[in-house]
């Protein structure tokens, strides 16, 4: 289903209320507002310079529904669709705009097993040949490889490879975003320093099995607090690992490292996260004249075809009562 994106002015967020537990968020659904929220009024653009903006926008999948959804944008944007399937917003003006742009969404999700073998058509977005390729920053050979053959041995389907490939990472690295050099998904700056974020988790965990050439693939979002609702300070990150039985598989290595829970976050994922994009070295649409995306997630824009660092953007939740238990 595709929604209207046209300009909405004055959507009320976030009321206050108290936050009591509701259901499991591993076998019931949840719905969700959520605001994404880009800061235009103060990019660093001179006046007669052509900006151009890019945003995601949550796709529908088996387990996310987009409900609702509106843009208060001071320009005029459109909606493009990617060859992964990525939903991206688009718009172009001259110089600073003069409001900034806020994108809501309401957002039903249901935990995740995966996509079911049936399901999966090829040509398609989650055609698992599409995943079987080297990244600029996850390479399958060399270090990848040899450890991946390693944590392999021994290990006859590939079902029972990806198990070992994901404990593996569990087990070996640590969350940790001391420094510098975490957050880019470098898979060997992962291997070697065995720790960093959820990007780096997951790309030596994509890495591995693409090189015993198990289809993997990166999805990015938003994560969602356990609360009734506030500021979300950044992304989270999870994979997919193609099984010809059953279809594509979930797992969260970053979260099972985290929280100590490795059989809880294979195979099935929370419904406490909102999908946003998918893939990496992104080309988006319209064509940026930068290089392809490292991942997207937050806005990505250019002043006369020069990317700009950190456009600052926000984002916030609230929960919502949920009615129906039926997908």
């Amino acid at each position: 289903m595709r929604h209207g994106l046209g300009l909405v002015v004055g959507v009320a967020l976030f009321a206050s209320a108290s936050w009591a537990a509701g259901p499991d968020a591993w076998t019931h659904p949840a719905k969700y507002r959520f605001e994404y929220r880009v800061a235009l009024s103060k990019l660093a653009v001179a006046n007669d310079a052509t900006l151009r903006l890019w945003l995601p926008y949550p796709p529908e999948t088996a387990h996310q529904k987009v409900l609702a959804a509106s843009i208060d944008s001071p320009w005029r944007h459109q909606e493009n669709e990617d060859s992964l399937g990525n939903r991206i917003v688009y718009l172009e003006g001259r110089g600073v705009p003069e409001r900034d742009l806020t994108m809501t969404f309401e957002v039903e999700r249901w935990p995740s097993d995966g996509v079911r073998t049936a399901a999966i058509v090829a040509g398609t977005p989650l055609d698992p040949q599409r995943y079987l390729h080297a990244d600029k920053l996850v390479p399958l050979d060399g270090l990848i490889r040899q450890i991946a053959e390693q944590q392999s041995k021994g290990h006859d389907s590939d079902r029972e490879k990806v198990r070992a490939l994901y404990d593996y990472v569990v087990k070996n690295m640590r969350y940790n975003k001391d420094g510098t050099g975490w957050g880019r998904g470098d898979a060997i700056w992962a291997c070697n320093n065995k720790r960093g974020n959820c990007t780096d988790f997951h790309s030596l965990f994509i890495g591995m099995a693409r090189s015993e050439k198990i289809p993997a693939r990166f999805l990015i979002g938003f994560p969602i607090p356990d609360a009734a609702d506030g500021a979300i300070p950044g992304y989270h990150c999870w994979a997919e690992c193609f099984d010809k039985q059953r279809g594509w598989v979930p797992v969260d290595a970053s979260e099972a490292n985290k929280t100590g829970k490795p059989d809880a976050y294979f195979g099935t994922l929370p419904n406490d996260r909102i999908e946003f994009s998918a893939g990496r070295d992104l080309t988006l649409v319209p064509k940026q004249d930068g290089p392809p995306l490292n991942y997207f997630v937050y806005p990505y824009a250019e002043a006369d075809g020069k990317p700009l660092e950190n456009v600052p953007a926000s984002f916030r939740f609230e929960r919502l009562p949920i009615q129906s238990a039926r997908r």
